[in-house]
């Protein structure tokens, strides 16, 4: 039997919760969102749930990632990540599921399964399998109340790929706004999602604690040399900044026994209490990870190291303009592209905002 992973595959949910069906009472048609559970994706599906909500819909946000910043986002209702057995039956009493299907979901997505999926549920993503898409329009014809039909019309038949068209250099941002606007035809959008920071918290209100983010997904990808990563810190101690390092709980004894490390890492629970660091914090420099989208989704100021030379590639973070750090050229390699040594701590250094 599948479950769900955690967000991001490391902030386990601390709290349970049953499935909510907002609109019921209120007579809005109610959606129930499962959003894809790393945290770039998490975040980008709770900028959809806030547009469906502006859009008159009641929406429940199914997912780790939202749920832990639910205390930012009152507005919405959120609830944890849903195991895969219980799927059926919490979602039952919506009005309309659209489903962004867990990694762990996803590798049991044969034909069968996903034809009898896309039979229930929208299924989406970012660039999705041409099968995945099914017009739902009239399953529900048959099923639902006229008027919550008449509400839904135009979002039954906008599942599969979220990118379906050619694009030049939108953000996932641009191309989620875009893909709402086109194919969902909501009328009401905004890339921002209004938060509710917890009691006591300021908005960079230390300008000079820089967050360093050595860690991501795709270590032997994505990542600039750990070296390069403290020589950096050390750089920004001589400049008068206060840099910490922080990453994943799976990886803080690694990084915590690196020869030369000697700077403070900070440890979080879940995703809110990194969420809090990072909102007051004056910048955070993180490879191409779910923590740049996390600081770029509060408002905090983020330069990005990108292994390919495209300062405009499609998941930088982007919900506030942020600076991306490419490197000047590359070098074919056995194993890849070499580009980690034509990235200096200079071109990270001067792409940090004032304190």
């Amino acid at each position: 039997m599948l479950s769900l992973p955690s967000a991001a595959g490391e902030y386990a949910c601390l709290e349970g919760g049953g499935a909510g069906l907002p609109g019921a009472g209120c007579g809005k048609a109610s959606i129930a969102l499962l959003a894809y559970n790393s945290l770039g994706d998490g975040l980008i599906y709770l900028m959809m749930a806030e547009n469906l909500l502006r859009n008159g819909f009641a929406v429940t946000y199914f997912g780790d990632v939202g749920h832990q910043l639910r205390h930012w986002v009152p507005q919405l209702e959120t609830r944890p990540s849903l195991h895969s057995d219980s799927l059926p039956h919490a979602l039952e009493g919506f009005d309309l599921v659209i489903m962004s299907p867990p990694a762990q979901v996803r590798t049991a997505m044969n034909p069968e399964v996903t034809d009898k999926m896309r039979r229930q549920w929208l299924l989406v993503c970012q660039k999705a399998p041409i099968d995945w898409r099914y017009d739902l329009t009239e399953t529900k014809r048959q099923v639902l109340p006229e008027d919550r039909f008449a509400a839904l019309r135009g979002l039954l038949d906008c599942g599969g790929s979220i990118r379906d068209r050619p694009l030049g250099d939108e953000s996932v941002v641009d191309i989620t706004l875009d893909y709402m606007r086109r194919r969902m035809g909501l009328e009401h959008l905004s890339r921002s999602v209004p938060l509710s920071p917890p009691s006591g918290l300021v908005l960079r209100a230390y300008p000079r604690r820089i967050v360093v983010s050595p860690d991501s997904a795709g270590p032997e990808k994505k990542e600039w040399a750990p070296e390069s990563f403290l020589r950096l810190c050390q750089r920004l101690c001589g400049l008068g900044y206060d840099p910490k390092i922080v990453v994943a709980p799976s990886r803080y004894d690694e990084w915590r026994a690196r020869v030369g490390n000697r700077f403070e890492m900070p440890r979080f629970k879940d995703i809110g209490e990194l969420g809090a660091y990072l909102y007051e914090s004056g910048a955070v420099i993180a490879n191409d990870s779910g923590n740049g989208h996390l600081a770029s989704f509060l408002g905090v100021p983020v330069v990005t190291i990108y292994r390919k030379r495209n300062a405009r590639f499609h998941w930088r973070p982007d919900w506030l303009p942020a600076k991306v750090v490419c490197p000047r050229f590359t070098l074919p390699g056995p194993r890849g592209a070499i580009w980690r040594p034509f990235i200096s701590e200079n071109d990270i250094v001067s792409a940090l905002p004032p304190p």
